[in-house]
């Protein structure tokens, strides 16, 4: 089992206004508008292979915008990949789906690779029948607005997920357009290790030593670079 870079995460308080400036200084297409989604606010910009998505959530949102996480898939299907990360120590969540725009999803919480991560319950051992009796009921529960806004309340410091797309997510994200490739993300683990993680090949760059989250995100083309709170975007030209 192999996991993928999917997609970045960048934590708003003012997810329109973050998205908008970060289209417009970084070329990138804005995939999904803005929306409502099961308790918190989410928007979508493509950036080559990658989504770049803008989230509010949590009852205190941050003070200026946060590297908050990351979102990979998985070369198999998301209940063996959970198993396979559990099998090597990593605490995984149970599936919780979503929709939004006609589109559906699921995805699960990988805890104990950054600090604080969000507050869902994680375990290492085995799924077994009542757990997936348990991720079908949080699904139905999490698109009732109350318990949604209820459950995202506490958003802690960072967010990994790996998720599985149950519409043409390859089909979808080419109406868009692809914008400019992700030559690199730096991305402070804050001591975390990530070395048994079963990575493809990726641009992350990852630094034991720095601050959790997502430092730098260097981007291909010639444009100014520029700064979304704790986030540096930064271009480059080279091959």
């Amino acid at each position: 089992m192999r996991l993928t870079l999917d997609h970045l995460i960048i934590r708003s308080a003012e997810p329109q206004a973050t998205l908008s400036e970060l289209s417009a200084k970084a070329g990138t297409p804005i995939l999904a508008e803005v929306e409502e989604v099961g308790g918190l606010a989410s928007g979508i910009v493509r950036a080559g292979a990658l989504d770049i998505e803008v989230l509010r959530i949590g009852n205190a949102p941050p003070p200026r915008e946060q590297g908050y996480g990351l979102g990979f898939t998985a070369d198999a299907p998301l209940g063996e990949a959970s198993a396979a990360l559990r099998a090597l120590g990593f605490p995984t969540s149970g599936a919780v789906g979503a929709t939004a725009g006609g589109r559906s999803w699921r995805a699960v919480h990988i805890h104990g690779l950054l600090p604080d991560p969000f507050p869902v319950p994680v375990t290492t051992r085995p799924p077994k029948a009542m757990d997936r009796l348990s991720e079908r009921l949080a699904g139905r529960l999490t698109r009732i607005p109350a318990i949604a806004r209820a459950a995202t309340r506490k958003a802690g410091s960072s967010m990994v997920v790996v998720t599985e797309y149950d519409f043409d997510a390859a089909a979808w994200r080419a109406g868009a357009g692809r914008g400019p490739e992700v030559l690199a993300v730096e991305v402070g683990t804050g001591g975390g290790d990530w070395s048994e993680l079963p990575l493809a090949p990726a641009p992350l760059q990852l630094q034991t030593d720095r601050l959790p989250g997502i430092i730098r995100i260097t981007l291909a083309g010639a444009r100014e670079p520029f700064a979304l709170g704790d986030v540096r975007f930064e271009f480059s030209s080279a091959a």
